[in-house]
């Protein structure tokens, strides 16, 4: 029974809910994202992390650390946004041993539903506090329910838990399967994997039959089955399954009723979200490479076509030869008889052609010719022509057939040059991909960030709202606020942890502060930038005194440092199997990246930059690494039009392990990633 999993089970509900329960229960829905029949909402969470929970109708609820960018549908994200955009989740609960989840929200005074069903050809609903839909994910009529806005939900039909079931009833339950394991499977209802476990647990064959049971086997069989229940839900132990180097399966518990290679996670919703990005994954390549695919085998048949082609040619051209070689080694004999045959033609007719050889077998007066078989080979010659012209059209065929072999074996190469160049193509995209799908966002990269040499994360706001949010939400009194010494700039924090930062460190962050102010657009070649402790800081003005949109209030004495050069580098990190883009000072951008570019105030346009960033990339054969940037997330670093000084990229290759071992993942100089982890985030 061993099959590709595709969806969550009752029982994965069951473990997930238990696990992830404290996590979404208080939580904002911040925002929500559809992707065609997927809906991901944005929490702020009670531990003051923001979490992205996808639900995708028919396979999985689960968080996910991956990008999600939203496509916007119509106005179909609107009505998302709309019914559930500031709402709490207030309860997370499943329907018993069904694959249906409910999370009830509270939206301002009102009461509202969110439905997940993976079950298949399940949905997504939103509704009211009295059971009408008000949003699906799609419209469904069903032999037994009719899914659709504005009618009453009716949940899909259910079974009889196995739990209540009598031992008569378990029996007769049983009996839908051809064997026990199916039985268990199509009558009790238990996940494959789950019935296979129970019954291997109890050294019970897979394929018994059900005939063979007592009623004692019965509720011996039950009572595992809730044991071992039980025992997942209290205790996971979550791991994906593998058959091969292929994922075949994520479960909460660790399988023994197979023998599978297994990779364990700390979370069973970790697992989950590892086990359905893959899978979206391959999904997403294999559409990419399909059309590249399709025209390799469309090459290769062409080539099939050449060889058959060729090899007939030469066939024709081995065949000439010897005939040639032939008439070389007997040209005076057969250009006598051909003589012969054009005299007696003319005087005697076509009826005496034979008396010229005995070497000729055959004639066609229909066609002008006649046959010599001599030595193994059956000559055709035309007696309307001489015998010099019939050798030298036969020396003009070979040679006519020597040069189309050599053009086709020339179309031949060029051929399989060009299926190369595609497999070369496909293996490209293939792993630009999966550098892309891969690409891991920590929560601190929707602002400007740093790490210094100390391992000293630091903030910045990209706008003037981040600006508030960076001061309201994640600065402490012991933090370090920067801010260049002119109107119009980043707001910046260093996060300090309680510890003293060195002059090294303050001057590697002064930089953010400086190039990410109106310094740069000015096109200065320095400015000075000011730091304070965070307790110096206030979001409120003095009475009688207004703030402008994304000021803060700075109390007591200000540090200076001076000059700040306004030079950024912008280089790109291999993060694992993916990458990130990092800015800062030169050397600690050098000390990071496999490729970076030094930048100044200058004349050309951000997207020209990146554009040139990525052809740079090509130019040094990181080719892989230029398909998988994302041209707006490096536009987004460049603080505006600048000039590239230099570029430099180190002679490493991303697709080896070599590489990304020796690239820098960012979690080593962040204190083992402690001061980005360990920070507030509210």
């Amino acid at each position: 029974m061993t099959t590709v999993k595709n969806s969550m089970s009752w029982l994965d509900i069951k473990v997930w809910i238990e696990e992830q329960r404290k996590v979404l229960e208080g939580s904002i829905i911040d925002n929500v994202y559809v992707l065609d029949k997927v809906i991901a909402l944005k929490l702020r969470c009670l531990d003051g992390v923001d979490r992205i929970l996808v639900l995708e109708p028919g396979k999985r609820i689960s968080f996910t650390r991956r990008t999600i960018k939203s496509e916007e549908i119509g106005g179909k994200q609107l009505m998302w946004r709309r019914l559930l955009r500031n709402c709490r989740v207030e309860r997370v609960r499943q329907r018993e041993y069904e694959r249906e989840i409910y999370i009830d929200l509270r939206c301002g005074s009102e009461a509202r539903i969110l439905v997940v069903e993976l079950l298949p050809r399940g949905v997504a609903l939103v509704l009211d506090d009295s059971g009408k839909i008000l949003l699906t994910t799609e419209s469904r009529e069903m032999k037994d329910r009719v899914i659709r806005p504005g009618l009453q939900y009716v949940p899909p039909p259910s079974r009889k838990p196995f739990v209540e079931m009598s031992i008569e009833e378990l029996l007769s339950e049983l009996s839908k399967g051809k064997d026990l394991v199916r039985g268990l499977v199509r009558g009790w209802g238990l996940p494959p994997e789950l019935a296979e476990e129970v019954l291997h647990r109890l050294g019970l064959p897979f394929d018994l039959s059900v005939k063979n049971l007592s009623q004692q086997d019965i509720e011996k069989i039950r009572n595992a089955v809730i044991t071992f229940v039980n025992e997942v839900v209290q205790n996971p132990r979550p791991c994906i399954a593998y058959s091969d180097s292929n994922p075949i399966g994520f479960y909460p518990f660790e399988p023994t009723a197979r023998s599978y290679r297994l990779q364990r996670f700390e979370t069973f919703d970790a697992a989950i979200d590892e086990y359905f990005s893959h899978l979206l994954e391959q999904s997403v390549i294999e559409q990419r490479i399909s059309q590249v695919r399709s025209e390799i085998e469309k090459l290769r048949k062409s080539v099939e076509d050449i060889d058959r082609r060729i090899n007939s040619v030469k066939e024709r051209i081995e065949s000439l030869r010897k005939v040639i070689e032939l008439i070389e080694t007997r040209f005076y004999e057969l250009e006598e008889i051909h003589r012969c045959v054009q005299r007696t033609i003319k005087s005697l007719g076509w009826s005496s052609v034979p008396k010229c050889s005995s070497y000729i077998t055959k004639f066609d007066p229909r066609r002008g010719v006649y046959y010599v078989s001599m030595e193994g080979f059956l000559l055709e010659l035309d007696a309307r022509k001489s015998f010099m012209e019939i050798y030298s059209e036969l020396r003009k065929e070979l040679s006519d057939l020597e040069k189309d072999v050599e053009r086709a074996e020339e179309e031949r190469k060029r051929l399989l040059e060009k299926i190369a160049e595609l497999e070369r193509r496909i293996d490209v995209e293939r792993r630009s991909l999966e550098i892309k799908l891969r690409r891991v966002k920590e929560w601190y990269e929707k602002f400007h960030w740093m790490i210094t040499t100390n391992g000293f994360l630091v903030l910045g706001g990209r706008d003037a709202s981040q600006n508030i949010s960076l001061i309201r939400r994640y600065l402490e009194k012991r933090d370090i606020v920067m801010h260049a010494d002119i109107h119009g700039a980043s707001a910046v924090i260093l996060k300090t942890q309680g510890k003293m930062p060195t002059e090294q460190d303050l001057r590697e962050a002064a930089v953010l502060a400086a190039c990410y102010s109106k310094a740069w657009k000015a096109g200065l070649a320095s400015v000075d930038v000011f730091w304070v402790y965070g307790d110096q800081v206030s979001l409120s003005a003095p009475s009688g005194e207004y703030l402008p949109r994304g000021s803060f209030m700075v109390y007591g004495k200000k540090n200076y440092i001076r000059n700040v050069a306004l030079e950024l580098c912008i280089g790109v990190e291999l993060v694992g199997d993916s990458y990130r883009i990092v800015v800062g000072p030169e050397h600690l951008v050098e000390k990071r990246c496999i490729a970076y570019a030094l930048l100044r105030p200058g004349d050309e346009d951000p997207s020209r930059i990146a554009k040139s960033f990525v052809e740079h990339l090509r130019k040094h054969g990181l080719e892989m690494l230029a398909k998988s940037i994302d041209l707006n997330e490096l536009i987004a670093r460049i603080p505006g039009r600048s000039k590239m000084v230099k570029f430099v990229a180190k002679p490493l290759s991303l697709g080896t392990s070599d590489a990304q071992s020796k690239g820098s993942n960012g979690s080593e100089s962040c204190h083992d990633q402690r001061a980005c982890n360990g920070v507030r985030r509210s």
